[in-house]
Order: C-alpha cells, then structure tokens, then sequence
C-alpha cells in the first residue's frame, strides 16, 4: 500500500445528492480495494497510475479545513461521507480524521449539522461516543454478499458481512439511525433474500444499486466471477446488460423491503443496454 500525506484545499464538497448539501472524503483511494468500486474514476483527476485499491492519499489538514468550512453551512445541512472512499477504512485507526471531524460535529449541536456516514469497516464504532451525541448523525453498510468466499474476491479488505450486521445492530440498539446500501448488485452472487432477512429490525432504510460497468471496473469483476464460479459467467454476462433484468430485481427489492418492513430511499440503475466497459 502506498501512502502519501498531503495537504487538500478544501474537505466539504458540494454534492447533489438528496437531502445532504455536502460530500466529505478524508482519504483518496480505499484500502479496501474492492473490485467493483466505481471510485476508480478519481485517478482521472489525481494523477495516480497505480492500481486502485494500492494506494491512499491522507488529507492530513481534514479536520482544519472542516473547522474553517463548517463555520460557512445552514442549520441543518448535511454531509454523506465516503462518496469515493471509506472514512473508516483501516488508516483511520492511525490518523482518526473522521473522528476529528465528528468531534467537531458533536461540540457545535447548535449547527444541527447531520452527518451520513457509508463503511464496510466496524471501526466506526470506536466513534459511537461522537455519533450517540450528535442528534442527526446516521451510520450505513454496504452489504452486498451473504458469505466470506464471495466477499473475499470482491471485497478483499473490507470486514466479514457478520461483523457488518453486528455492528448495525449494536448502533441501531444505542439509538443510532442505520441503513443499509445493497449495491451494487451483482447477478446470481447477491442473494438479496437473505440480505434483507439479516436487515430485518435493525436499519431504518435500504438502498439499492445495480451495477455501474462503466468505470474501468469490468476486467476484475469478471476475473472474480469466473474465480469464483465459472458456470455463474454466461448468466452474469447476460444480466448485467439487460434493462428487463434490472427492472425485475428492482421489483424484487420493493417486495423484500415491504415484507421485512424496512423503508426504500433509492434504487439507483447504471445499465445502458449494449455498454459495457
């Protein structure tokens, strides 16, 4: 792993997604190098040439940017972290820049500032001090596996799916909002039945992604499909690139989520009939 220390310009960025004004990435690159990540575009603005998931850039000023551009946001407003990497990746350990920046959050209750927070890594409850007093602070996992040969081709570094449903139960019981992202999706590896039967009671909302094929990505998630098992390539293959498919598994989604009563916020398609890249 290759790992700079560098000096960024600004942390909160603007972002359009629902509800929440900003963006916050402490690290650029992941190490948990999972191979499906769509994040891998941020080398076309970085000036990386190595392979994603072999590097991290740390914003060592994070938590002073934050200070400085905090001050400048609306009651209210709120920031998704870990748009394009995992704030609590295994470097957060070491240099605890999100929790620096949740200090922040936590010491300021008059900012109702809501911090939404995406992992794969149960460190965050080194955190849940911070998260139990900031009032609109809510933690998710991605969860796209239900089992540790799968997860570890696809996501090598990121910590057991038991672990990942442990720790949403724990946050959820000490009054934390949790929500799961499901995505994305993979065709006839994500057994979303039993995903959302381990979901049931202990997340307040799901999202739903299919798969984006149109970062670079496609090479290693093929590779880890066909190392996995060879006779799912055909299907896979085919599915990935049907809209019929996608719109089928979206109507699953709703059917899973009513049954285990648990909110949709989003399903979210990238599949473009013919293209992929």
């Amino acid at each position: 792993m290759i790992i700079h220390e560098i000096e960024a310009k600004h942390i909160l960025t603007k972002s359009k997604l629902p509800g929440l004004g900003y963006c916050i990435n402490p690290y650029i690159g992941c190490q948990h190098a999972c191979v499906y990540c769509y994040a891998r575009f941020m080398k076309r603005f970085t000036n990386h040439e190595e392979a994603w998931g072999t590097f991290v850039d740390v914003k060592v000023n994070a938590a002073e940017l934050f200070e400085k551009d905090f001050k400048k946001t609306k009651p209210g407003e709120g920031a998704f972290f870990g748009s394009v990497t995992d704030c609590y990746q295994p470097l957060e350990a070491k240099y605890k820049l999100t929790r620096s920046i949740l200090q922040q959050i936590a010491d300021h209750p008059e900012c109702e500032f809501r911090p939404s927070i995406l992992t794969k890594s149960d460190l965050v409850l080194r955190d849940i001090d911070l998260l139990k007093r900031i009032r609109n602070a809510s933690v998710g996992f991605s969860i796209t596996l239900t089992n540790e040969k799968s997860r570890r081709l696809f996501e090598p570094c990121g910590s057991p799916i038991k672990q990942r449903i442990a720790t949403l139960r724990e946050l959820h019981d000490e009054g934390i909002a949790t929500y799961s992202f499901l995505g994305p999706i993979l065709p006839g590896i994500t057994d979303l039945p039993t995903i959302f039967a381990s979901l049931e009671g202990i997340v307040d909302y799901v999202y739903g992604e299919t798969l984006n094929m149109h970062c670079g990505n496609m090479p290693e998630i093929l590779r880890a499909v066909t190392t996995l098992d060879r006779r799912l390539r055909p299907e896979f293959d085919r599915n990935i690139r049907s809209r019929d498919y996608w719109e089928s598994v979206e109507e699953e989604f709703g059917i899973l989520a009513e049954t285990h009563r648990i909110e949709v916020a989003g399903f979210f398609h990238y599949v473009e009939a013919g293209k992929c890249s």
